[in-house]
C-alpha cells in the first residue's frame, strides 16, 4: 500500500508529457506488429503479445521507479552492478545467438529469451553517476581518473567481447557523454579522440571481417553487393519510398518484405504505413523526448540526478539516430533497435527503467523546489 500511495503521489508531480509521449509510442508499436502479422510477416501473434506486456511492464515499472530517491538507487549500486556484470560473463559462454545475429548475446530461459546487456545499460548508468558524483571536483586527478575510466570501460568491454557491436557503440556513447558531463579534462578528451582516429586503420585491416567492412562498402556504394549484405536496406527504402506522404496504411495489402521489419527496422515499415507525415511525428516524438530528459537535468538538484538524465539521453537519443540512420542506408547495419518501438521485451523493459530514473529525478527536483 506504500508502494501504490508513493506511486500515485509520484505520478502527480511527473512529467506527463514525457510519459504519455513514451506510452503513445509503445502504442504505435504494438498497433505496427498487430500489422506485421496481418501481413504475414510474424510467424505468430506472441510477438505481438509480448511487445504489449512488456510495454505495460515497462510503463509499471517506470512509475515505481520514479517513486524513489535517484540518490538511494544510485547509491545501491552494490545490488545491481556486481549481479549485471556477473550476467554478462555467463552469457558470453552459455548465451545463444538469435537468427540474423552472430553474437551470442541472449540467454533462453525456455519461455522466452532476454539480453542481459540492455540492463547493463541502466546498472552502468546508475553506478557510474554515483560515482562520478563522488569524485567530480578532483575527477582529473590520477587517483580518482584511473578507477572512473575503468568503471566506464567495464560494460563497454564485456559488450564487445560478446561481438555485439550496436550495443557496444550505444554504451560507449552512454560513458562517454556521462564523462564528458563531469568535466573530463580537454586534453583527455582530445587524445582519446586522436587515439579513436588512429586506431581506425587498425580496426579496419586488423579487427574487422570482410563481411562487416562490406556492411560499411555498401553504404557508398549499394551496387556493390545488391542481393546480399545491401539487400535489406534496399528493400528498407523501397518500402519507404512507397509510403510516399501519408502511407499506405498500417493494415493495407500488399507490404514491402523487408528482413527484421518487426525489430531493428520496423522505422522501414512505420514509413511504408504512415508515410512521410508519420515519420515525421515519430522523430518529432523522440526530439521532445530527448528534450524533455536534457530538461530534467538542468532541473536537478544534485549531480547524481544530472549524470543519469545524460546517461539515459546518450542511450535513447544514439539509439533513436542509429537505428534511423541504418535504415535510411546512411550507416551499416549493426543490430541497434529503435526505442519503444522495436520488438523486444528487454530493449522495451531496459528503456522503460531508464525513463523510470529520469521521472524520479524529475520528481525529486519537485520536492527539493517546494521544499525550499
Amino acid at each position: 500500500m506504500k508502494i501504490t500511495a508513493a506511486v500515485g503521489k509520484t505520478l502527480l508531480s511527473s512529467d506527463k508529457l514525457l510519459l504519455t509521449l513514451t506510452t503513445a509510442l509503445s502504442t504505435l508499436s504494438v498497433v505496427l506488429l498487430c500489422g506485421l502479422y496481418s501481413a504475414g510477416f510474424l510467424d505468430s501473434s506472441r510477438t505481438v503479445q509480448v511487445q504489449a506486456f512488456a510495454s505495460l511492464l515497462g510503463v509499471i515499472g517506470a512509475l515505481i521507479i520514479s517513486a524513489f530517491d535517484p540518490e538511494t538507487l544510485a547509491r545501491l549500486w552494490r545490488l545491481y552492478l556486481p549481479p549485471a556484470v556477473l550476467l554478462m560473463i555467463y552469457t558470453q559462454f552459455f548465451g545463444v545467438e538469435r537468427p540474423g545475429s552472430n553474437n551470442r548475446s541472449w540467454l533462453d530461459l525456455g519461455i522466452t529469451t532476454v539480453q542481459p546487456s540492455e540492463f547493463l545499460k541502466i546498472a552502468a548508468i546508475l553506478s557510474l553517476a554515483w560515482h562520478l558524483s563522488k569524485v567530480e571536483e578532483d575527477l582529473n586527478r590520477p587517483r580518482n581518473l584511473i578507477p572512473v575510466l575503468a568503471h566506464a570501460a567495464l560494460p563497454v568491454l564485456l559488450v564487445v567481447m560478446q561481438k555485439d557491436d550496436g550495443v557496444a557503440l550505444i554504451m560507449a556513447a552512454i560513458v562517454a557523454s556521462m564523462l564528458f558531463m563531469a568535466g573530463l579534462s580537454r586534453k583527455l578528451i582530445l587524445a582519446g579522440i586522436a587515439s579513436l582516429v588512429a586506431l581506425v586503420p587498425v580496426v579496419w585491416f586488423g579487427v574487422l571481417s570482410d563481411f562487416q567492412r562490406n556492411r560499411f562498402l555498401v553504404v557508398w556504394n549499394p551496387e556493390l553487393d545488391p542481393l546480399g549484405i545491401a539487400y535489406q536496406q534496399l528493400r528498407g527504402l523501397t518500402a519507404m519510398g512507397s509510403g510516399q506522404i501519408f502511407g499506405n496504411g498500417i493494415f493495407s495489402e500488399n507490404h514491402v518484405y523487408v528482413p527484421e521489419n518487426y525489430n531493428d527496422f520496423i522505422f522501414t515499415f512505420l514509413g511504408e504505413s504512415l508515410g512521410f507525415v508519420g515519420c515525421f511525428l515519430v522523430i518529432l516524438a523522440f526530439a521532445t523526448i530527448c528534450g524533455r530528459i536534457i530538461h530534467t537535468s538542468v532541473l536537478s538538484r544534485s549531480s547524481v540526478g544530472k549524470y543519469i538524465c545524460v546517461g539515459v539521453f546518450a542511450m535513447i537519443a544514439t539509439q533513436t539516430v542509429v537505428n534511423i540512420s541504418m535504415c535510411l542506408m546512411i550507416m551499416p547495419v549493426i543490430g541497434v533497435t529503435l526505442p519503444f518501438l522495436s520488438a523486444g521485451g528487454s530493449s522495451v523493459l531496459a528503456t522503460y527503467a531508464g525513463v523510470g530514473l529520469v521521472l524520479s529525478v524529475y520528481a525529486d527536483s519537485n520536492r527539493n523546489m517546494f521544499a525550499n
